[in-house]
C-alpha cells in the first residue's frame, strides 16, 4: 500500500498543530524521525497524522509524556495485553483523583477567603491578602 508523503508544513495542519510541536514529539520519541527529501525537506507519512492526533487525544485526556509513550506501544502493537492499558489508565485516573480531591480542598479554602473578604471593612482588614502574606496556610 502507498502511503502519501507531506512535508511539515502540511502534517501541521492536517494534525492541527505547530511546527514546534512536531519537533517536540520527535524529540521525546513520541513520533519517529522522518525521512529526507533529496532536497533535505523532512518527509512524513499521512499515518503521522493519526498519530500526532492520537498523541493530543491522550494529552486532552491527562496523560503524560510517559504515558502517551506507553499507549503509542500499544498501537503500535508492542504492548499486546489489555491488562498494561488498564494499568496505565488507572494509573491516569488515581493522579486525576488526587488533582480533584486537592482542588475541593483549594475551593473550600478559597470560598471561605471569599466569604470572610465580604465581611472585612478595609484592605486592611482583607483575609485573602492576610492569608498570601502569612507564613502559614490560610
Amino acid at each position: 500500500m502507498s502511503q502519501s508523503t507531506i512535508r511539515t508544513g502540511e502534517l501541521a495542519r492536517r494534525a492541527g498543530v505547530n511546527r514546534e510541536t512536531i519537533r517536540f514529539y520527535e524529540r521525546h520519541g513520541l513520533l519517529p524521525p522522518p525521512r529526507r527529501s533529496p532536497a533535505g525537506y523532512r518527509l512524513f507519512s499521512t499515518e503521522d497524522v493519526e498519530r500526532i492526533l492520537f498523541i493530543k487525544n491522550a494529552q486532552q485526556l491527562g496523560f503524560s509524556l510517559a504515558e502517551v509513550k506507553e499507549l503509542l506501544a500499544v498501537a503500535d502493537g508492542r504492548i499486546t495485553r489489555c491488562s498494561e492499558v488498564r494499568a496505565i489508565a488507572e494509573s491516569r485516573l488515581t493522579v486525576i483523583e488526587e488533582q480533584l480531591a486537592r482542588l475541593t480542598r483549594l475551593k473550600a479554602v478559597l470560598t471561605d477567603l471569599v466569604a470572610r473578604c465580604a465581611r472585612a471593612r478595609s484592605i486592611s482588614d482583607c483575609p485573602i491578602i492576610h492569608s498570601l502574606v502569612s507564613e502559614g496556610k490560610p
